[in-house]
């Protein structure tokens, strides 16, 4: 598996750095006030794209640091599960947790 694995970053390694030779023609990016930017295309593409990320984590954050506030909040406000004796007693061969229990008798 580990093979594969390489050999997968290989492929889309040598599919990138191909992109990159075919993009090398300078392009140039009329900004504002009338100043431009001339760079190769790559440059401009990969530019763009990591703003991209950038902007996307960002978006992404608000939600993931409420997230984590209320797990935060919510482990510390209740205890932790004490074992019952019910759990204790019941047969070995029933699995316990609800994601396992056999459905419709399958």
């Amino acid at each position: 598996m580990r093979i594969l694995s390489w050999f997968l970053r290989l492929v889309v390694f040598l599919l990138l750095f191909g992109l990159a030779l075919n993009n090398l023609e300078t392009v140039t990016l009329h900004l504002l006030f009338g100043t431009e930017w001339r760079t190769p295309m790559i440059v401009l593409l990969l530019v763009v794209f990591a703003l991209g990320a950038v902007l996307g984590a960002l978006a992404l954050l608000p939600s993931w640091m409420r997230h984590r506030k209320q797990v935060r909040l919510a482990r510390n406000s209740e205890p932790p599960p004490k074992p019952s004796a019910a759990t204790a007693a019941a047969p070995a061969d029933f699995p316990q947790h609800p994601i396992d229990r056999p459905i419709d008798g399958v």
